[in-house]
């Protein structure tokens, strides 16, 4: 990165959050939205990104501005659903690599590790969520019937799951901005780099999937769904997996030990990556 790239990101940081604090003073106070508009464009035209900054930051700042936000997410809520649901990604990952001869596309010796490195990094990304004050709200999960025994309900399954896991770190990104949750007033940068980091990893996930599938190609996005506008909307989708139903397994299954992970993750350890990933 260059220097005046970096220091335009820099900058443009800066200027959103205070476009963001000047946002909600402009809804308690009142201000009509064609100054706050002005004032803003003022803001953000100072930075090196000049008028782009103007078109990329402003649509950010209304959502601020208004009085009804898409999101009433707060940090205690973000967490321990995505806690949950990388303990769900956890048992899913582990039951892949447990069933080894009724999914022979996932355990052949081209995919194995794929699945491996996988289920470590779940559970990386659970450790370090529950550092930041996250909590797995369930400990066993239901599966789709046959999810572990036919491929072909598998691989749907676990791209599915995927998507949704994307999409939900997506949301959170956009609740940590602090301008699209009413219950998220201050831009957090550490918190929407967590969850830019982790979705970028899930993303691997679902390409990988793909390679095992034998979806060609398997980077087949132009750019990544956002299926949920909020992150409790992906509890939806995921309730099943929580508590069973019509088409779903009738005993659920236990998120595995760390042993039992760090046996079936072979040759990979927890030392395989390194625990500073978040930065």
């Amino acid at each position: 990165m260059t220097d005046v790239t970096k220091d335009s990101v820099l900058e443009t940081g800066t200027v959103m959050t205070e476009l963001v604090a000047k946002a909600r003073e402009a809804r308690t106070a009142g201000q009509s939205r064609r100054d706050f508009f002005a004032n803003s464009a003022k803001l953000a035209g100072a930075t090196a990104l000049g008028a782009a900054g103007v078109n990329i930051l402003l649509p950010v700042a209304a959502r601020a501005a208004s009085t009804t936000l898409p999101s009433t997410d707060t940090v205690a809520d973000i967490l321990n659903i995505a806690c949950t649901a990388e303990s769900l990604a956890i048992t899913f990952y582990y039951q892949a690599l447990a069933h080894q001869d009724l999914l022979p596309d996932v355990n052949n010796s081209a995919n194995r590790n794929y699945f491996q490195a996988a289920l470590l990094q779940e559970l990386e990304h659970l450790n370090h969520l529950v550092t930041l004050g996250g909590k797995t709200l369930a400990t066993s999960f239901y599966f789709p019937d046959g999810m572990f025994t036919e491929e072909k309900v598998f691989f749907p399954t676990a791209s599915t799951l995927e998507d949704y896991f994307i999409s939900a770190y997506i949301a959170a990104a956009l609740d940590f901005s602090g301008a699209y949750s009413s219950e998220i007033t201050t831009a957090s940068p550490y918190l929407i780099g967590t969850a830019v980091q982790i979705a970028g990893v899930e993303c691997e996930h679902r390409a990988l999937i793909n390679v095992a599938a034998n979806i060609n190609p398997p980077n087949n996005r132009l750019v990544e769904q956002a299926l949920v506008k909020t992150v409790q909307d992906a509890v939806t989708p995921l309730t099943p997996f929580l508590g069973g139903g019509t088409g779903f397994s009738a005993t659920p299954i236990s998120v595995p030990s760390i042993a039992a992970i760090d046996t079936i993750a072979a040759p990979y350890t927890m030392s395989t990556f390194p625990k500073a990933i978040f930065v």
